[in-house]
């Protein structure tokens, strides 16, 4: 059972783990302040949900991955209706 209980808290721990890039997601594609990933760059892809605890509606997903090249890192997004459809889409294909 996963203890973290905020996103903030599981983005702290991941950094500890070594996920330490901060993902954005750009132009169709997976970036940090160097990089850029396509679909078929990514290599693996964890992902943890989370609800808001004041508001149920306050959804958000926290996505960590690991890239072709070795870099680590995550990057967060709104889940159901407040979600970056583009950057769904872009995690399911990188999934598949």
């Amino acid at each position: 059972m996963d203890s973290m209980n905020t996103l903030a808290e599981k983005i702290e721990n991941l950094k500890k783990e070594g996920y330490t890039e901060d993902f954005f997601f750009e132009d169709g594609k997976l970036k940090t302040e160097d990089n850029s990933f396509e679909k078929n760059d990514i290599s693996e892809v964890k992902e943890y949900r989370f609800e808001g605890k004041s508001n149920p509606d306050d959804l958000s997903i926290l996505y960590q991955i690991t890239t072709s090249s070795g870099k680590k890192g995550t990057i967060a997004d709104g889940f159901g209706p407040n979600a970056n459809q583009e950057l769904t889409e872009f995690i399911l294909e990188a999934e598949s």
